[in-house]
């Protein structure tokens, strides 16, 4: 009977250790998970706004990413309008256009459209000029055309006139 309490207690302080383990592993994968959620969330401090004026359709606009898209309502006015899907379409299209009812686009109301699939706009972030310059005028290396490779044309290599 002693041993069997024993054994009992060895079991239970087993299943209490395994048990804390587990539930630190979960606590540690969370929070790498938030860590890496805030890391990839990296839209820089601009000012958020809820909606901006547009009348027709853009003025102009320039994609950032697959999530993000410079929107110029005027050529004074820039936006940065960031979707909730990815659109892998974006960087290709000839045009874009985007939803609203009144003369407003809001965020979390209206959509951007790519090839005739919507895209809800998850926020927009109220731009100067200057910012939506920066940031259209940075393009991943990836996308950047290589200059091409020159190549030295080879000098004609000198007969060999041996005697015969």
């Amino acid at each position: 009977m002693a041993q069997s309490n024993k054994l009992i207690g060895v079991a239970a302080a087993a299943l209490l250790a395994l048990g804390a383990a587990g539930v630190s592993g979960i606590a540690t994968a969370r929070a790498a998970t938030e860590a890496n959620d805030s890391a990839s969330d990296q839209t820089p401090a601009y000012e958020q706004v809820d909606s901006f004026v547009m009348f027709g359709h853009p003025y102009s606009w320039s994609p950032i990413d697959d999530r993000t898209v410079v929107v110029w309502a005027t050529a004074f006015e820039p936006y940065l309008v960031r979707i909730v899907y990815p659109s892998h379409d974006l960087r290709y299209v000839q045009s874009i256009g985007v939803t609203h009812f009144t003369s407003r686009v809001y965020a979390k109301f209206d959509s951007l459209q790519v090839r005739g699939f919507r895209y809800p706009i998850e926020s927009i972030y109220k731009l100067t000029r200057e910012e939506a310059r920066n940031l259209t005028s940075r393009k991943p290396e990836a996308t950047q055309p290589k200059p091409p490779a020159v190549t030295e044309p080879k000098a004609p290599e000198a007969e060999n006139s041996s005697p015969g």
